[in-house]
This record gives C-alpha cells, sequence and structure tokens, in this order.
C-alpha cells in the first residue's frame, strides 16, 4: 500500500480503536481470573494487536486488570506471528510449553500454537467456528480457565 494510503488507513484505525476503548467494557469474569492468576503466584501478559494508547485507556479505566507485560502492536510482530507469545515467553522466563494463551479470535489460537503454547478459545461469540478444534481447550466463560489452570 502506498504511504499516503498507509498513513490515512493507520490514523482511521486509530480513531476507531480509540473510541471503542471508550466505550469497552471488562469481559465478564476478567478481574476475578486475573486475581485469581495473580493470588496463585502466575504470571501475566497481555498480547494485543491494539494500540498502546488504545490499551492505555481500557486499562485505566479498568485498574483492577493487572499484567506483568503488556506487549502491543508497536511492540513487534503481531498475531498471527508467534513472536508476541514467544517475546512474553522470554521476558517473563517461562517456556512456551509452560504457557497458556487465552484468545477469541482466530489469530490468537494459531499464534499460540506456533509457539508451542497451550491454547484456550473463549467462545465469546454464539457461533462456532469452523477452526474450533485448532485450540487445545474451549471455554464458553472466562471463569472455566479456572478449571483448566487448577485454582
Amino acid at each position: 500500500m502506498p504511504a499516503p494510503d498507509r498513513a490515512r488507513s493507520s490514523a482511521r484505525l486509530q480513531e476507531h480503536e480509540l473510541a471503542a476503548a471508550r466505550k469497552a467494557g471488562a469481559m465478564p469474569g476478567a478481574i476475578e481470573v486475573l486475581s485469581a492468576i495473580r493470588s496463585a503466584g502466575l504470571k501475566t501478559a497481555l498480547l494485543t494487536r491494539n494500540s498502546r494508547e488504545a490499551t492505555k485507556i481500557v486499562l485505566e479505566r479498568f485498574s483492577a486488570l493487572q499484567f506483568d507485560l503488556i506487549l502491543c502492536r508497536e511492540d513487534g510482530a503481531i498475531k498471527p506471528a508467534p513472536d508476541s507469545v514467544l517475546n512474553a515467553c522470554r521476558e517473563l522466563g517461562i517456556e512456551p510449553a509452560q504457557t497458556v494463551c487465552v484468545g477469541d479470535y482466530h489469530y490468537d489460537i494459531i499464534a499460540a500454537n506456533a509457539a508451542g503454547a497451550l491454547s484456550v478459545l473463549l467462545l465469546s461469540r454464539p457461533d462456532r467456528p469452523d477452526w474450533i478444534a485448532e485450540a487445545d481447550y474451549r471455554i464458553d466463560r472466562l471463569n472455566e480457565l479456572k478449571d483448566i489452570l487448577e485454582l
């Protein structure tokens, strides 16, 4: 894409992301599950294809959502590339095989699997995608993650 078109597209994407971030709600169970994970002494990371600015808005709105590491699209290759998963593992001192990645989109599952991590698909929509079997686990509610992690 030519540079002027890319710049316009990036600016428009940023506008939409910031507007969505200002309206976003916390996913049901997110605060409870993160609290349980942190209480168990496990490390957490947020890997997002969103911009750092949009991510910051959401995290400021929901201060109870605390992560040990946050990687946004400005931090390197984005999902479905496994780079962000591998970089998070490296920075947190965790082997990919000991890592659980939770996501609600195909790219999340592709990245987790390619990195050698356990993939958990959060079925946040009523439809069941045709790629559902690619995930190691499937959950309908985030609270079900506690069972997988044995918390």
